[in-house]
């Protein structure tokens, strides 16, 4: 499409001093040619420009030549702005739509408008590029680098400065690859798998991959490769593809070796420049999904690896914990067609199963259904990385089991209470625990006291509290520290006799002979 325009007097001094210069040498609307590039095309052009540039300064030859049919496009736009030189009247301008956007220019020859912008705009190579598409499309390639139009004839290799500005303007961050045949996003450079968006330079022997966390949808990576190559089958000079990133143990047996490439449209909705570049991996994962969900037996991959079949293998590759273990044992054999996760860990796994099976993973971990049932209405109310409500769970399963084992007092006296929730907080959290445990119910007077010290002592923490003992407390915690750590260190079964030798030499009173029954 074209518009008119009103032409600003800025405008026409600029075509006046674009004019100027080319009245005195053509050589600025000659591409730069390099060795692989035959010069008799070009010579002959030059040849064309030569015999224009001899009538500068007659107007009326430089119009028949800007009105004349047939001929070089160049040599008639570069005549039409040597007639206006002579007489700089300037007629409204045009605006023509390009894929780089609206470029203006005067209608001052028969020429094409791709061919009046190159003359008109020959100090910008990219619009002196536009007046070399026709050659293009029958099979030349010239390469618009920041300061110089180059010509590289039927050759797709690209001149080192455009080659260069390209890599050092790419739209991502990237970095070279191990072998120097591609360019890649962090995230494929250190070996991550899934897709990935790839886009082929071979005249340049390169390919350049950006991974779908990295992609963005405001973002061409084709677009940027080829703005300013002008080839002839861009589709086959920059080749575009989304590759899924899976390593697949089972070869030509796993459904991963049929997947089609992205449809004609979509592929085509890209390289027009119609969607960006998440876009495209998005939409072809959308594409794949139904091929996915028909798989049967399931198929099982993560961190980009391809298990096929193998389950087992599957869970073990996501290292996950006992409870962990637990949950997905219990829910993945009711998965079907392709289970996929981009992380190999066992929380991405739970994080996927949690939608549709929240009740039974955590009723795996958690045995007492009221808990469970409490636990999966949290995480819905306030929801965050099931990793961390499995892992609470857990730790409550484990502390329950833990305080299960061992007996279950009433009746006892302070000073026996206070060594009991000692011991019980060190067995579900450890020495932090029940350094925290004591600390935080500790009398300011009392046997208690002493026997702290003596606990402290046993638990190598004693030092640090120095300061809030006296020195009779410390002295008879001492004598007691060696009973603390065998109460502390004692298995269940051995749990009370322990516990009553530590009272008994601390001079408690009143505790039971006999353990009462361990908690149900």
């Amino acid at each position: 499409m074209v518009r008119a325009r009103r032409a600003s007097g800025g405008r026409e001094g600029d075509l006046v001093d674009r004019a100027s210069r080319l009245r005195k040498d053509v050589g600025g609307l000659l591409p730069k040619l390099t060795a692989d590039c035959p010069p008799e095309r070009f010579d002959r052009l030059r040849a064309a420009l030569e015999e224009v540039r001899e009538d500068r300064d007659d107007k009326a030859r430089l119009d028949r030549r800007a009105r004349a049919w047939g001929g070089e496009d160049l040599a008639k736009a570069y005549a039409g702005l040597l007639s206006f030189y002579l007489e700089p009247e300037l007629p409204a301008l045009l605006v023509a739509g390009f894929p780089g956007g609206d470029i203006s220019y005067a209608p001052l020859s028969k020429a094409p408008k791709e061919a009046e912008v190159a003359v008109q705009q020959s100090g910008d190579p990219r619009r002196l590029l536009l007046g070399y598409l026709p050659w293009a499309r029958k099979g030349m390639h010239f390469f618009a680098a920041p300061h110089q139009l180059y010509a590289t004839g039927n050759s797709p290799k690209p001149p080192n400065e455009f080659r260069d500005a390209k890599l050092k303007t790419l739209p991502y961050r990237m970095a070279q690859s191990a072998d120097g045949r591609a360019w890649e996003c962090p995230h494929l450079g250190d070996g991550a798998g899934g897709p990935a968006l790839q886009v082929g330079w071979p005249g340049a022997g390169l390919a350049l991959r950006v991974c779908r966390r990295c992609a963005k949808n405001d973002r061409h990576l084709l677009g940027h490769l080829s703005e300013g190559a002008a080839v002839p089958d861009a589709e086959a000079e920059f080749p575009v593809s989304v590759v899924l990133g899976i390593e697949c143990r089972a070869g030509p047996k796993c459904f991963h070796a049929r997947i089609p490439a992205p449809s004609k449209k979509l592929h085509q909705q890209y390289v027009f420049g119609k969607i960006g570049d998440a876009e495209l991996i998005e939409s072809y994962r959308r594409e794949i999904q139904p091929l996915g969900e028909r798989v049967d037996p399931p198929v099982w991959v993560a961190g980009g690896t391809c298990f096929f079949t193998d389950r087992a293998a599957f869970v073990r590759a996501l290292d996950p914990t006992p409870e962990e273990r637990r949950a997905l044992e219990e829910v993945l054999p009711d998965v079907r067609g392709l289970f996929e996760i981009e992380e190999a860990s066992a929380s991405r796994a739970l994080e996927r199963l949690w939608p549709s099976y929240a009740d039974r993973i955590v009723q795996a971990i958690v045995p007492e259904p009221e808990r469970a049932r409490e636990l999966v209405d949290e995480a819905r109310a306030n929801p965050g990385r099931v990793s961390d409500l499995l892992g609470r769970a857990a730790r409550e399963t484990r502390e329950r089991e833990v305080l299960r084992a061992l007996p279950v007092y009433a009746g006892l006296g302070a000073e026996a209470r206070f060594v009991d929730a000692v011991g019980r907080a060190y067995r579900t959290q450890g020495g932090p625990g029940a350094e925290r445990s004591l600390l935080t119910s500790l009398p300011r007077e009392g046997k208690e006291r002493g026997i702290a010290w003596g606990l402290l002592a046993a638990l190598g923490r004693a030092e640090p509290h120095r300061w809030q003992f006296s020195d009779p407390e410390r002295q008879f915690g001492d004598s007691l520290a060696s009973l603390g750590r065998a109460y502390l260190d004692a298995p269940p079964s051995e749990y009370h006799d322990r516990l009553g030798r530590l009272l008994a030499a601390a001079g408690v009173a009143g505790f039971p002979a006999s353990p009462p029954t361990p908690a149900s």
